[in-house]
């Protein structure tokens, strides 16, 4: 008897782990139906239109080789038109300005003919010359100066050069075509109209002249003056200043390589802080 009561308490308590097994078992399949289980809630969305933004350009090509000319204003031989210009200095052309021999009086102009090419809403360039800074100075009573034409309207009337590497001539303004709500940028008027009026001495290094169209044509005058003028209007007379000894006979300014440069800067123009 007491074995057979011993095979029952077997029995039942075999029972009951198999019980809590399948209880087990069956609560891991609720939980696996619950979490693949899945909610619609409300969502909306449109499609709007896109655009397509595009770089723009700045670019400067020679238009001519450099040319040289005579312009001393005292010889009746100075009757050609240099370069691009207004024909308001005249001189005659140099072949061959390594052959030619400066003297006191005397007044020599390198011509630089290129297309400017700006195409941006909010472009502004600096003009200028690279290499002066490297101007070497061996003649005294040398001095240099400069104008800008636009076709053949002046933009920069005869100014003394400034030698520092990154000193502006004159500065250019993209078109504003295009730019609805944004403003121009120009401060001395629209090349070519007649509210454009020529600049002079450091106020040309401020002046942001507005292009027309995007690309444009300048003619950047350099002037190396055998004297010093003495009453502002870059014509030697008898009563400008002059070298008189030879000291420096046979000596000669180095101008190197000149180039005529444009660089984009944000801190010309009306609308720029």
């Amino acid at each position: 008897m007491t074995n057979s009561n011993h095979d029952q308490v077997i029995v039942v308590t075999e029972q009951k782990k198999r019980r809590k097994g399948l209880v087990w078992v069956a609560a891991g399949a609720a939980a696996l139906l619950m979490g693949g289980s899945t909610f619609a809630l409300w969502s909306a969305s449109d499609t709007f239109s896109g655009g397509t933004i595009t770089a723009g350009d700045l670019n400067l090509v020679q238009l001519e080789d450099t040319s040289f000319w005579d312009v001393s204003n005292d010889r009746q031989d100075a009757t050609e038109t240099v370069g691009a210009t207004d024909g308001s200095q005249l001189g005659h052309s140099i072949t061959n300005v390594s052959d030619w021999r400066i003297a006191p009086g005397d007044k020599l102009a390198a011509s630089f003919e290129a297309t400017a090419t700006l195409a941006g809403d909010n472009l502004v360039a600096r003009v200028g010359i690279d290499g002066l800074d490297k101007l070497v100075e061996n003649v005294s009573g040398m001095n240099y100066s400069y104008e800008v034409y636009y076709g053949d309207k002046l933009l920069v009337t005869e100014t003394a050069l400034p030698k520092t590497a990154d000193a502006p001539l004159l500065y250019l303004s993209a078109p504003a075509t295009g730019q609805d709500a944004g403003a121009e940028d120009a401060t001395n008027g629209i090349l070519g109209e007649a509210s454009t009026t020529a600049v002079g001495g450091v106020a040309a290094q401020t002046a942001v002249f507005g292009m027309p169209t995007t690309s444009v044509d300048l003619n950047v005058v350099i002037y190396a003056s055998f004297y010093e003028d003495q009453d502002g209007d870059f014509r030697y007379q008898d009563t400008d200043v002059t070298v008189t000894d030879r000291t420096d006979v046979t000596l000669a300014d180095t101008l190197g390589e000149l180039t005529v440069s444009l660089n984009q800067v944000r801190d010309a123009g009306a609308q720029f802080n």
